[in-house]
C-alpha cells in the first residue's frame, strides 16, 4: 500500500487529487531524489497521476497549514485534523 491523505472521509491517493484538496501543484513538496526503484529510465517520476511516494508529506501538508495525523493503524495514512 502507498501513501494516502484523508480528509473529511475522503481519501487522496495521487498527487493530482492532492493538489486539488490543497489548492494547487505548487503547493506539493517533491522527495528530493527518486523513491522508486527499478524506474524506467527517461520516465519522469513526478508524475502527478503515481502514487503519493514521491510526495514529502510531512513539508506538504505543514506547508499547506494543516494540523494533520499519522495513522493509528497504518503509518502511510496522513490523517487532515
Amino acid at each position: 500500500m502507498c501513501n494516502s491523505v484523508i480528509a473529511d472521509g475522503r481519501s487522496y491517493d495521487t498527487p493530482r487529487q492532492s493538489a486539488a484538496l490543497l489548492g494547487g501543484q505548487d503547493k506539493l513538496i517533491w522527495q528530493s531524489q527518486n523513491p522508486f526503484v527499478l524506474w524506467p529510465q527517461g520516465k519522469d517520476w513526478r508524475d502527478l497521476d503515481l502514487c503519493l511516494c514521491g510526495i514529502n508529506l510531512p513539508a506538504t501538508l505543514e506547508k499547506a497549514g494543516l494540523r494533520w495525523r499519522v495513522g493509528d493503524d497504518d503509518p502511510m495514512e496522513h490523517f487532515i485534523d
